[in-house]
């Protein structure tokens, strides 16, 4: 019988054994990763172009194309397609960030041609009408006049300009006055140019076997939409001198922070270390910038830090908001943490409470097929392999407060950070 009052035996994990994608090329050429697992009849799949921000020839293009996607195609208007996904309990999700556009799909396994059928139109038929880009520019305007009321908002947009310049696509810098100079001829070309097999490769996950990539081969193998990859275009950070500066909201009883740098990229020998400094720092409820700006001094609701990871740069973050009077404190006392990094050993418990939380959060990441399939992503454009994630165990279950110590003293100094605030110098205003 089993003795309760007796503690089971807690063993440290020292590998982790994950369901890794497998790989088939479609006719065509085009590379699908696929990772088999679960137990559902249920599969997503995404279809991934190389047709982000980076690759726009002005703002919108890349947002307002991949939108314009589901509204009408060749062989279905918009309300058609709305009506098939919805009918057999399917999903699409249509997304883009700064480098990739996305198709999705999640659907069960039996439906799966249906679904394709109707995506393969979207994809490759879409016919852009008149009237669905109107009706989304005028909710997109709508959403953008709400966004920009937000001192959140004004404060990432000024943050990404001054990092990488007015001019890069990694910063965000639309105007209200974007909307009215896109054209329907402006979005034709870039789905001309960016939305094909050529530019195309497959990550599916789920209950995935032969059938599975039969269809894929069915409906996206052939060569009637096939075309050559675009060349990549590059840019140059132009980051500004200035290392603070203020945009001002009137009447804004609230101003948002955010402090940052460039950082190393996933393929540096410091990134997994740094990751653990990072989680210490600001990246988890328990943190420096937690316990002390939130608990102890009670400025803001919520302070954090993370490093975001694009293709082309990386950058360390620390975003709040926090009442006006606050600002130049929260200011300080961020730079005291820092300090103290530099100069404090972190104690063992703290380091082993901070190993814990991201051991818990890195199983997390490989928890059932959906997740199994975004853990491949994360490496995969990277150009990285599953080793990957064996040196980021092996970092974390060895590092020590020393190691932390020296790299904090390496990176995190404060003069080297640039600070954005966007909030009110009067707040009494209106």
């Amino acid at each position: 019988m089993l003795n309760r009052k007796i503690q089971p035996t807690v063993n440290p994990i020292e590998h982790i054994d994950m369901v890794k994608a497998e790989k088939r090329i479609l006719s065509n050429g085009i590379p699908v990763h696929f990772v088999s697992a679960g137990t559902q009849d249920v599969v997503k799949i995404d279809f991934v172009f190389e047709a982000g921000t980076w690759f726009q020839s002005g703002n919108l293009v890349a947002s307002l194309c991949n939108s314009m996607l589901e509204e009408g195609s060749e062989n279905y208007t918009a309300a058609e397609i709305a009506e098939k996904v919805d009918f057999y309990g399917a999903y699409i999700q249509l997304t883009v960030d700064q480098n990739q556009g996305f198709v999705s799909i999640v659907s069960l396994g039996k439906y799966l041609p249906a679904i394709l059928e109707v995506t393969e139109d979207l994809i490759k038929r879409s016919v852009f009408p008149e009237y669905e880009l109107q009706v989304l520019i005028d909710k997109n305007k709508q959403k953008w006049l709400l966004e920009n009321e937000k001192v959140r908002t004004l404060c990432q947009k000024k943050f990404t300009q001054v990092m990488f310049g007015d001019a890069h696509p990694y910063a965000i810098n639309n105007k209200l006055e974007d909307f009215d100079v896109i054209t329907r001829d402006d979005l034709m070309q870039f789905y001309r140019t960016h939305y094909h097999s050529g530019n195309c490769h497959i990550i599916a996950a789920g209950m995935i076997d032969e059938n599975v990539i039969e269809h894929l081969d069915k409906y996206f193998g052939g060569s009637d939409w096939s075309q050559n990859q675009a060349a990549v275009p590059e840019y140059r950070i132009s980051t500004d001198r200035v290392k603070r500066h203020h945009v001002e909201k009137v009447g804004g009883i609230q101003s948002a922070i955010r402090v940052g740098k460039f950082w190393v990229p996933k393929t540096h020998p410091d990134y997994h270390a740094l990751s653990i400094l990072v989680t210490i720092f600001g990246g988890y409820f328990g943190s420096r910038l937690m316990t002390n700006i939130r608990e102890e001094k009670g400025y803001t609701y919520g302070i954090g830090s993370f490093v975001l990871t694009l293709k082309q740069a990386s950058y360390l973050v620390i975003s709040t908001e926090v009442g006006n009077e606050y600002v130049e404190p929260t200011l300080a006392e961020i730079a005291v943490e820092m300090r103290r990094l530099q100069t404090e050993p972190i104690t063992e418990n703290e380091l082993e409470t901070v190993k814990s939380y991201l051991l818990g959060e890195f199983l997390r990441d490989f928890d059932g097929p959906f997740a199994l399939a975004g853990s491949f992503k994360a490496i995969n454009d990277f150009d990285l392999d599953y080793t990957f994630y064996d040196d980021a165990l092996q970092v974390l279950r060895n590092i020590t407060s020393d190691e932390l110590m020296a790299l904090a003293k390496q990176y995190l100094n404060p003069e080297d950070f640039y600070t954005v605030v966007a909030g009110s110098t009067n707040p009494n205003l209106d």
